[in-house]
């Protein structure tokens, strides 16, 4: 008996995951899970605090989506990440993938840290959410070339690029207590992610290619489950052209979709005791 179509959705994205989705939601669980049974203090010492950023806490620049406040907020996060994280995840490599969360992590957080130094503010950030803002963003580009607009009322569309804003705000409204600086930096990346400003902190392809050679040499990829190949992703991969009209999504003209062929270029528990405010909660 065949599944609905409801059914196989949330297999494919929540139980059949690729590997390196799969990895991080496991890491984040279990670092939730020790800092409840081992260490209190975990979180705040992976969450990003600038000032301590400015005194040999630079990891924070790329552990905070890492870690959460409570169980509410990992759960709502991970809902959000599993589905975004696996799709991107399928179309960029599992290796490549693991590349741009880095730079999902680092050029957001190093942002909202020289921001907050500027304005002698301290607010701790911590969560996934950042991450979910920044692949919402990049997806809407590509949903933008295909379907420049949605209608919100019979009468009244807006652009589809701009539905993360949307999310942004409805979320600003309805829990004040999250960090909207950290998501609309988060919203940015994703955005400059897309529109091709931010690959200089991608995994060069070449580099890709030799270590996943290296993997099928030793037969080890057949031993890391769901382990995505550039050349398996580059079937699912497009790029978005945004030399088409002025280029930046206004609404008015889409961008390009085009598909690559080959190998192409990759794409309640106890509560949290710092002040600062979470990605998300």
């Amino acid at each position: 008996m065949r599944a609905s179509p409801q059914l196989q959705f949330l297999k494919d994205r929540y139980v059949t995951l690729p590997y390196l989705t799969t990895l991080v939601t496991c890491v984040i669980c279990g670092l939730y899970v020790s800092g409840l049974l081992f260490a209190s203090s975990l979180p705040l010492s992976f969450a990003l605090n600038p000032t301590a950023v400015l005194h040999g806490g630079i990891h924070r620049l790329v552990t905070y989506p890492l870690v959460h406040q409570n169980f509410v907020h990992l759960f709502f996060n991970m809902a959000a990440l599993v589905p975004v994280l696996s799709s991107f995840e399928e179309e960029t490599g599992t290796i490549g993938t693991a590349g741009c969360l880095f730079l999902f992590s680092a050029v957001p957080g190093l942002a909202y840290t020289i921001t907050a130094l500027i304005f002698s503010s301290n607010l701790i950030t911590l969560g996934a959410s950042g991450w979910v803002f920044t692949l919402m963003a990049y997806f809407s580009l590509k949903d933008y070339a295909v379907r420049p607009s949605i209608y919100l009322t019979p009468t009244v569309q807006i652009p589809t690029w701009s539905t993360p804003i949307i999310t942004l705000i409805v979320i600003a409204l309805l829990l004040p207590g999250s960090s909207f600086l950290g998501h609309v930096y988060g919203l940015l990346a994703g955005y400059g992610y897309g529109l091709g400003y931010l690959t200089f902190g991608k995994i060069p392809q070449q580099a890709i290619l030799n270590s996943e050679t290296i993997l099928v040499k030793y037969n080890l990829t057949k031993a890391i489950p769901r382990f995505i190949s550039d050349d398996s992703a580059s079937k699912h991969r497009v790029i978005i052209d945004t030399t088409v009209d002025a280029g930046v999504p206004s609404g008015n003209a889409s961008p390009v979709l085009s598909p690559i062929t080959g190998a192409g270029q990759g794409g309640q528990g106890r509560a949290f005791s710092g002040q600062g405010r979470p990605l998300g909660s």
